[in-house]
């Protein structure tokens, strides 16, 4: 099926982001046009899916050309590192948020760029060692309940599926995502 007008009008803006966000003056604007863009590109590769339609080949190629820019890396190793920040924080509240940007990535590799490509040689391994971190706890992380996973996530997407305590009860759960204690951020507490 064909791309849309609105559609095409939208790869033209996701395409304008990627070009304008590293020019930003401001280093929270560079970062917030980039993951703005990520997310547009992951709502443009939903709406694909559902309408049965696929990105044109002048927006993937510009696209992929874009993403691969000093300035487009550097914004990815930031999302990439607060993608970290969650993943590590999977165990307490961190899980839900780790998933969604998990998916927008694989997104972004799938349709666009290998993942290698994105970022330090050393840093290669790096979606695998989060997924084994998904893996090695999955006994700990707090199930997220089946109608709270997004609807556009496929189930190719299994670390949405990893927990495996789904007998967690109502108050644990909790426990595990609003343990924050006073004395844990001021010792004189």
């Amino acid at each position: 099926m064909n791309t849309s007008p609105a559609e095409e009008s939208f790869q033209k803006y996701i395409i304008h982001q990627l070009k304008m966000g590293p020019r930003a003056a401001e280093y929270s604007e560079r970062q917030e046009s980039f993951s703005n863009a990520v997310d547009n590109i992951v709502t443009l590769w939903t709406e694909n899916r559902k309408n049965k339609t696929t990105w044109t080949s002048d927006f993937q190629g510009k696209a992929s050309k874009l993403l691969r820019t000093l300035e487009n890396k550097s914004a990815f190793q930031i999302y990439l590192s607060n993608f970290d920040v969650y993943a590590h924080r999977s165990m307490t509240d961190g899980f839900y948020r780790s998933c969604s940007m998990r998916s927008k990535i694989q997104v972004i590799v799938e349709e666009f760029v290998d993942f290698a490509d994105l970022v330090p040689e050393e840093d290669a391994d790096h979606l695998e060692y989060i997924d084994d971190l998904y893996k090695d706890f999955a006994d700990d992380i707090p199930p997220i309940p089946h109608d709270k996973i997004p609807s556009w996530v496929p189930a190719s997407h299994w670390w949405w599926r990893v927990p495996t305590r789904h007998d967690m009860s109502r108050e644990e759960i909790e426990e595990r995502l609003y343990d924050y204690h006073p004395e844990d951020w001021n010792p004189d507490y």
